[in-house]
């Protein structure tokens, strides 16, 4: 009995046993499999997380070389995806058909993330419909473009709407004079005239310049000076009347916004005269950009040059030289502008502040987007963009600032990029006009210096501007308010037109008449209510001269 007892409690034990070892194995192997686990989930995925995607807008401007591909697809688009922090999908929109396209992307709910659009009209309508996103929650995201803000406050000043939201980003760049007048020095000196002073003395310089052969060829074939759709502008600005194609001749009197017919009044009566007179080409109204006028400029045939859009490297060294080689002993000057009736005004800033970029409403990763825009900004980026390579496209030059090795190579294969980063600021002093000439080089240095001279001239904080703002930066219109303005925009453009070749038939006191009645039949005093209530609102925070006047300030300091 004991024995067999004995082979009971043993096969008990060995199913105990063999009981407790399978516990054992399966501890161990759950175990295992959970350290297992535990290191699987170190390694990378052997799929990568998706991550973010978003479509951005930029300008198609044909420039993409056909060996470069195309803008949906070259090397730039490749290394910002490869190298930046989210998907990107470009969406190409033509130039000269922007904001025709972008309307209807957004009236189908198809318009991209991230909209990069120069047109303040067109980007404050959607600001008004609604269809754009405040970023002010999503600064964290884009602390590079923080950075800017901190630097220029005036940036963001420039880029919130009057609900005190930020909408646009925008860019920092010089600030250089817009227009500007050029005059024939030797023919001055032929004829014994002064450097006008006044704008009396410059009609009389104008009138003896179209009038007396100053290039001795015995003909009556030059002209005093130019007139075209852009370079009425200067003019206009010579008297304090900011009226251009797209606003109209607003300003600050004892406190209050309107038109300035007085200013108006002045700038017309010189344009009329300069038109009476014969100083002027007769047919400038077919000249809208100015094309002619530059090339009479160049071929010898016009004294005082108006120049509506000055490209301050280009001008100087390229156009005086052409001017030079057409005209052997040709002397060109800087004219400054003269004092007028009115006043002494300064002319117009080209703006050191453009808004580019704002986000749509219906974004899905507005988070995902400031990360796109924060990598684009980032200098190293800007650089690369910018730039291309070093030592492939570019060398340091004494100073350290780029200089290309091969300008052609450059053009095909870096020259497209920069509507990639339309937002990038440019306030380093590579980027300032003063370090883009090369002294070495006697048309450059000749070009730096009147370079130079036009920024001390034309950008003096204490002359008058004529304006409260710059363009871009005075209010929009909407709703009837904006078909009140354009009606009368074009119908006070006729006025004017017409009494400036009209003769004696209809002068310019009776196109004031004639606009003013219009003005108060189509509404004008509803327009008047709009600016005065947006100046009272704004007035402390919105962009104004005096914003302007203090960058001003700081680039001279960095330059």
């Amino acid at each position: 009995m004991k024995k067999s007892g004995l082979r009971k409690g043993t096969a008990v034990t060995a199913v105990v046993v063999a009981a407790t070892l399978t516990m054992i194995g399966c501890s161990e192997q759950k175990k295992a499999t959970e350290a297992a686990a535990s290191e699987t989930s170190k390694k990378p995925s052997a799929v990568p997380a998706k991550r973010a995607e978003v479509t951005v807008t930029m300008y198609d401007r044909g420039a993409v070389p056909a060996s470069e591909g195309s803008y949906e697809d070259n090397r730039w688009t490749k290394w910002i995806n490869n190298n930046g922090p989210v998907d990107v999908k470009y969406v190409p929109i033509l130039r000269s058909d922007s904001t025709k396209k972008l309307n209807m992307l957004f009236a189908s709910g198809s318009a991209p993330d991230i909209i990069n659009e120069y047109n303040t009209p067109f980007r404050d309508n959607l600001y008004n419909q609604k269809q754009l996103l405040p970023l002010d929650n999503y600064l964290k995201d884009m602390p590079e473009y923080q950075k800017v803000l901190d630097q220029y406050p005036q940036l963001k000043k420039a880029g919130t709407k009057p609900d005190g939201k930020l909408y646009y980003i925008g860019k920092m760049k010089e600030a250089t004079p817009a227009h500007a007048f050029f005059i024939r020095t030797d023919w001055l000196k032929k004829l014994n005239l002064s450097m006008p002073e006044t704008t009396d003395e410059l009609l009389k310089v104008a009138k003896a310049f179209a009038d007396q052969d100053p290039d001795g060829n015995g003909k009556k074939d030059t002209y005093g000076m130019n007139l075209s759709t852009y370079s009425q502008y200067a003019i206009n600005e010579m008297f304090g009347a900011p009226m251009s194609d797209s606003q109209l001749s607003w300003g600050l009197k004892d406190g209050k916004i309107g038109i300035l017919w007085e200013n108006d009044l002045a700038a017309l009566n010189f344009k009329k005269e300069l038109y009476q007179g014969g100083m002027i080409d007769k047919d400038f109204l077919n000249d809208k950009d100015g094309a002619k006028a530059k090339q009479d400029f160049l071929n010898g045939k016009l004294g005082i040059y108006v120049n509506p859009s000055t490209n301050w490297y280009e001008f100087p060294v390229i156009d005086i030289t052409t001017l030079k080689k057409n005209v052997p002993g040709a002397e060109i000057d800087l004219l400054p502008y003269p004092k007028s009736p009115l006043g002494h005004y300064t002319g117009a800033i080209d703006n050191p502040i453009q808004m580019t970029t704002a986000f749509n409403a219906m974004i899905k990763d507005p988070a995902a987007a400031a990360q796109y825009i924060n990598f684009m900004m980032k200098p190293e980026t800007g650089m690369k963009i910018n730039y291309g390579d070093e030592g492939v496209h570019w060398t340091k030059d004494a100073k350290g600032c780029p200089i290309p090795t091969d300008p052609q190579k450059v053009k095909n294969e870096v020259g497209y990029a920069a509507d990639y980063e339309i937002f990038l600021s440019r306030v380093d002093k590579c980027d300032f006009l003063v370090n883009k000439f090369d002294p070495a080089k006697p048309e450059q240095k000749a070009g730096l210096e009147l370079y130079k001279k036009a920024q001390d001239t034309y950008m003096d904080p204490g002359k008058m501007y004529p304006g409260i703002a710059l363009g871009q930066y005075m209010p929009t219109f909407a709703g009837d308010s904006n078909v009140i303005h354009a009606t009368l925009l074009k119908q006070m453009t006729d006025f004017y037109v017409k009494a400036m070749i009209s003769g004696e038939k209809y002068t310019p006191e009776q196109a004031i008449k004639d606009a003013q009645a219009a003005w108060d039949q189509a509404g004008g005093k509803k327009l008047e209510e709009d600016m005065n209530n947006w100046y009272a609102q704004n007035k402390d925070t919105a962009f104004l001269i005096k914003d302007v006047w203090e960058i001003v300030k700081q680039q001279k300091q960095v330059k």
